[in-house]
């Protein structure tokens, strides 16, 4: 009966040194420093003075907000042109900027229909500016509300890295 009883003893020794050597490999990698800010641009240049208060990448969390009309039966050239002439009312001062993500709802009868139009104003919007939106993440919704040939869009822009107080 000894015997069981040591090697029992021994067996948990060799558990509880396991377990504490897990729980300080944790406590480790928690402890370890992040990784440092890149000091320069990516391009190489020495930085500037910058009137940021902080540098933030990603999407806007404010969309800029699009509606206008366009023509469900229009040939693919037709619509393009449309969705410039809306665009440039609705949202001006887009040229110089990137678009992350645009949701795009269409009003067309069934939701079917609705999602459809949408669709072919996402292809057309990438056609009519393609280095705004080539690369945008595109969702096409139905407007239960909206008259046929209605969208309304969000357009969500990349931030320029710079996020001034109060802005």
């Amino acid at each position: 009966m000894k015997r069981r009883r040591s090697s029992l003893t021994v067996l948990l020794a060799g558990w509880l040194f396991a377990d504490m050597l897990l729980a300080l490999t944790i406590v480790m990698l928690g402890a370890e420093a992040p990784p440092k800010a890149e000091a320069y641009p990516s391009g190489g240049a020495s930085p500037s003075k910058s009137p940021c208060a902080a540098q933030v990448r990603g999407v806007k969390s404010k969309p800029a907000l699009a509606k206008f009309p366009v023509s469900p039966g229009a040939s693919g050239r037709t619509l393009v042109a449309q969705v410039k002439k809306g665009l440039r009312k609705q949202a001006s001062g887009f040229a110089d900027k990137r678009a992350g993500m645009v949701l795009t709802f269409g009003g067309n009868g069934g939701s079917g229909q609705g999602v459809a139009l949408a669709s072919r104003v996402n292809t057309a919007l990438r056609e009519a500016y393609p280095s705004v939106f080539q690369s945008a993440a595109t969702r096409n919704f139905h407007d239960l509300a909206a008259s046929a040939g209605s969208i309304s869009m969000e357009i969500y822009f990349i931030n320029n890295g710079c996020d001034k107080k109060g802005s």
